[in-house]
Formats: structure tokens, C-alpha cells, sequence
């Protein structure tokens, strides 16, 4: 049941209504813009925040890039300067070996020509700090008296750490009584 009547004609009923859904529409749309507006501006103040954050973070960054930059410099100065070492140590060594050589040439002489190295092993150890060299000598002699002076003149020489007599023995070459000798030298 009706309690009243709309005597108001239906052009102006019409146009009542079509300004109704127009406000409610408008308030809709105006809510829809406020809260986009809203969302965009937390976006772009985020969006803020994190460019400065960036920035600052770029900035602290800078020194650590060109340190890196450094160490890839100093790594490859430490690499050639370790090639040019080993090329040095192993020129060191060659020369070593020619003055090796002529020093035991020199004790060979101070016995007058009464022993003869038969037989020359160089290891290297390398334990540790310190790499030592051991040269191991086996030969024959004429007799004790000649591998004392050969001992003797190579512990003279200086060049040696150590050396070491380890072992004699007698051994026949032809009718020739002779000594046979092993000994090493640490350097």
C-alpha cells in the first residue's frame, strides 16, 4: 500500500533520477580518483625514497669499486713479479750448478788427481721456510788419505752447509786396490 503520490511530471521525474545516478556516479568516480591518487602518490613517494636510498648506497660503493679496481691491478703486478722471481731463481740456480761444479773441479785438484767422482744426485727439498739442497757424490779414490783431502777441501770451500762422509768402502779396479766413496754435501 501506497502512503503517497509523486504528482510531479514525468519529464522532471526523469531528469530527478538522472541526477541522482549522476551524483552517485560522480561520488564513485571521485572516490575511485582519490584512492588511485592515494596509492600513486605512496608509489612515487616510495619510489622516492628508494632512489635516495640508492644514490647514498652508490656513493659508499665508489670507494670500494676503485679499491677493486686496485687489487685486480696489484694481482696482476704480483703475478709478473712472480714469474720474474721464478726466472730469476731458476737463472740463480743454472749458475749455481756452473759454480758447483767448479768448486768441487777445485777440490778434485787439491788431491792431485787421486779421485774421481763417479756419480753426482742433487735433490732439492723444499720443507718449510728454508729449501736446502742436498748433492749427493760417489766416486773412487786412490786411497782414505785422497777422500780425507777431497772431504777436507770441499769443508773448506765454505759453500756448503754440511758435509757428511757416509760411507767407504774398498773396491778392485784391474790389479788396483782402490777406496770407493759416498758423501753429501747440504747447501
Amino acid at each position: 500500500m501506497k502512503t503517497h503520490l509523486n504528482l510531479m511530471p514525468m519529464g522532471y521525474r526523469r531528469g530527478q533520477l538522472i541526477r541522482l545516478r549522476l551524483t552517485q556516479w560522480a561520488v564513485m568516480w571521485l572516490i575511485s580518483a582519490a584512492v588511485t591518487v592515494l596509492v600513486g602518490w605512496t608509489q612515487w613517494s616510495q619510489y622516492q625514497a628508494g632512489s635516495a636510498k640508492l644514490t647514498s648506497l652508490k656513493i659508499r660503493y665508489e670507494p670500494i669499486e676503485a679499491m677493486k679496481g686496485e687489487v685486480a691491478g696489484l694481482t696482476e703486478k704480483i703475478d709478473a713479479l712472480q714469474r720474474r722471481e721464478s726466472l730469476a731463481l731458476s737463472l740463480a740456480d743454472e749458475r749455481s750448478m756452473l759454480g758447483l761444479v767448479g768448486l768441487l773441479s777445485q777440490a778434485r785438484d787439491a788431491c792431485e788427481g787421486r779421485i774421481s767422482i763417479g756419480q753426482l744426485d742433487l735433490r732439492r727439498n723444499e720443507d718449510g721456510q728454508a729449501a736446502t739442497s742436498v748433492l749427493t757424490l760417489s766416486g773412487v779414490a786412490m786411497d782414505d788419505i785422497a777422500v780425507a783431502r777431497f772431504t777436507s777441501a770441499l769443508r773448506e770451500a765454505n759453500a756448503f752447509v754440511g758435509v757428511d762422509l757416509k760411507s767407504t768402502g774398498s773396491s778392485n779396479i784391474g790389479e788396483l786396490e782402490t777406496r770407493t766413496y759416498t758423501m753429501e754435501c747440504t747447501f
